[in-house]
């Protein structure tokens, strides 16, 4: 990994479309070299694919929320993490440290159907506790990860 792979990751993680004759010409190399650069990257495992990013407003989901579970004492975390996968709106889950368990990150249609995710998580996921904020504002910044 050198300075050019860094600026490589960062055009990509901007846009993942970009062509090789783009992102040769950004960082100063050849289409034919970008290419070998990023095909590199990709065997190597720092580029592990591309994806299309959903606005969930523009599919009816507008309800942006942040959900932190603690789980039952009984509750195995793998089991739970199936069960929440399954949840239409979780669109992130992650595993922590500290005071909860696990942070999602939820997409619903309306508060009932806010309501009804949390009350799928108590009922059938095994969550002992809920606390729930909801998006008001965000941002999202593409970088790739400097080195």
């Amino acid at each position: 990994m050198d300075e050019i792979d860094d600026r490589i990751l960062g055009i990509l993680a901007t846009n993942g479309r970009a062509s090789f004759a783009a992102i040769g010409e950004a960082v100063g190399l050849s289409p034919h070299g970008a290419a070998d650069r990023v095909r590199r990257l990709e065997r190597d495992g720092v580029i592990s694919g591309y994806a299309a990013r959903i606005d969930p407003a523009g599919v009816g989901r507008s309800l942006d929320a942040f959900i932190d579970v603690r789980l039952l004492p009984a509750t195995d975390s793998e089991e739970f993490e199936r069960r929440v996968a399954r949840l239409d709106s979780v669109r992130e889950m992650a595993f922590l440290t500290g005071r909860f368990d696990f942070q999602l990150r939820v997409a619903c249609r309306d508060a009932d159907d806010l309501n009804q995710t949390v009350r799928a998580l108590r009922r059938d996921a095994g969550a002992a506790g809920t606390e729930t904020r909801i998006v008001l504002r965000s941002s999202r910044f593409e970088r790739a990860p400097v080195g």
